[in-house]
């Protein structure tokens, strides 16, 4: 009886600290945190057996890939197992979970660069280190396995346990915050959510990128050999356990708008890596930032929702040209693409598409941030620029007349309107203006 009594004593206790615990992930923890992940995950295991291609990666993916398109033309069962900001590694145990669940016919990896690159802006710290609660989100809704225990022992450190065993530890500072808790309460009663009706890990956005809006913050500069180790680790565990178990890999890279491609200032240098890895294992891979422009026609802002993701009219354009290249071979399929992305730059029409930047401290004065900036242009030559800004509630000033130049500097902290009125040197007659908000 004594050891009944210890046994009861300890399943009460546990019992009781699972509720504890329930309760305090209600209190604190906010499901816009990894919402997405808990619609993506609830949907693909309610998918379980039907799943014939599958499609990972980040949010160029779940915006940009529509599996329902696809369903209408390759009569198969598609789905987007893709979620925001996945890590390479986090890719290749998502890929053994649906191999698990499902008969898998054709496997598609999506390579946005920024989540596969070192952090040249902080130490070339590996994306798997910065951005590890990506693979926690994950590991918060996958079903219990052999495969999430190895996701988990692989992906965290014994330091960061206590978060992602206990998810309301990483809300301590809200420990007292009576107003944050009533708000998360009543966002969680009430069921609201952002996202919608997700299915098939498709997040069709129908919002238009403004051209006023074309300001991007420049997140990496793809020097040689750009990609982290750590992500050409994963990448070639992925390829090479699709292809022990005899399932057909393709790479690909969804379409962004010029201005961020140019803001990586060697993108090339990324697409050479990725295709001497895919040379290596015989794969193929398509880069549709090379598209050439008469078979997908879709760099206007009019197809996007902000300067890396595709609006549903885009989706639905790109997912067409997905299908066609994907259901044709390789050699057919050249003549789509440019082989690099400079060549594909200087075979359009002289362009500025926007202005990237990044924040710094003044070198002369420490305590003034200030905003470096650049034009996003098509020309790193041949090209003129005036610039003219009018902060908010303030006259305008000319940051320079027509110039070669493309670089500038302004105080963090000012806003207003940009107007940046453009030309080819040799043919000073023919201008072009754009008006950007800052």
């Amino acid at each position: 009886m004594k050891r009944i009594r210890s046994i009861v004593g300890l399943l009460a206790g546990i019992f009781i600290f699972c509720g504890i615990t329930r309760g305090l992930n209600f209190l604190y923890v906010l499901d816009a945190d990894s919402e997405y992940e808990r619609f993506v995950w609830n949907d693909f295991y309610a998918s379980k057996g039907k799943i014939d291609n599958l499609y990972l990666g980040s949010s160029h993916v779940y915006c940009d890939i529509n599996p329902y398109i696809l369903d209408e033309k390759n009569g198969q069962y598609n789905f987007n197992m893709a979620t925001p900001g996945q890590l390479m590694n986090g890719t290749y145990y998502l890929l053994k979970e649906a191999d698990r669940n499902n008969e898998i016919s054709h496997v598609y990896i999506e390579l946005y660069y920024y989540f596969n690159v070192n952090d040249n802006f902080n130490l070339y710290e590996e994306p798997t280190k910065t951005d590890a609660f990506r693979n926690w989100n994950n590991l918060e809704y996958m079903k219990l396995s052999f495969n999430k225990l190895a996701y988990f022992w692989r992906t965290t450190d014994i330091e960061e346990y206590p978060n992602v065993f206990f998810r309301f530890s990483k809300y301590r500072s809200k420990i007292d915050d009576w107003n944050y808790i009533k708000d998360n309460i009543i966002q969680k009663t009430e069921n609201k959510s952002d996202i919608g009706d997700l299915k098939r890990g498709y997040f069709p956005m129908n919002i238009v990128y403004k051209e006023k809006e074309r300001v991007f913050e420049q997140g990496r500069i793809l020097e040689m050999q750009p990609m982290a180790e750590s992500s050409e680790k994963y990448l070639r565990k992925a390829i090479s356990y699709c292809q022990k178990q005899d399932i057909p890999v393709t790479l690909f890279i969804s379409p962004m708008y010029e201005l961020q491609l140019i803001s990586t200032e060697n993108y090339d240098n990324y697409v050479a890596q990725v295709r001497l890895i895919a040379d290596e294992y015989d794969i193929d891979f398509y880069d549709f930032n090379l598209a050439k422009e008469e078979y997908l026609s879709i760099q206007q802002t009019d197809f996007f929702y902000d300067e890396g993701h595709l609006n549903l009219t885009g989706a639905d354009i790109f997912t067409d040209f997905f299908y066609q290249v994907m259901s044709g071979n390789t050699l057919e399929n050249s003549k789509y693409f440019y082989d690099t992305y400079k060549q594909k730059l200087q075979d359009q029409e002289p362009e500025v598409y926007g202005i990237y930047y990044r924040k710094a401290t003044d070198s002369k004065d420490n305590k003034r941030i200030i905003r470096n900036m650049w034009l996003a242009s098509n020309r790193e030559e041949g090209m003129e620029y005036r610039i003219v800004f009018t902060p908010a509630e303030q006259e305008p000033y000319m940051m320079q007349d027509f110039s070669e130049n493309r670089q500038f500097t302004i105080d963090a902290d000012e806003h207003g309107t940009c107007t940046i009125t453009y030309r080819v040197k040799s043919m000073p007659d023919l201008e072009q203006t754009i008006e950007i908000e800052y």
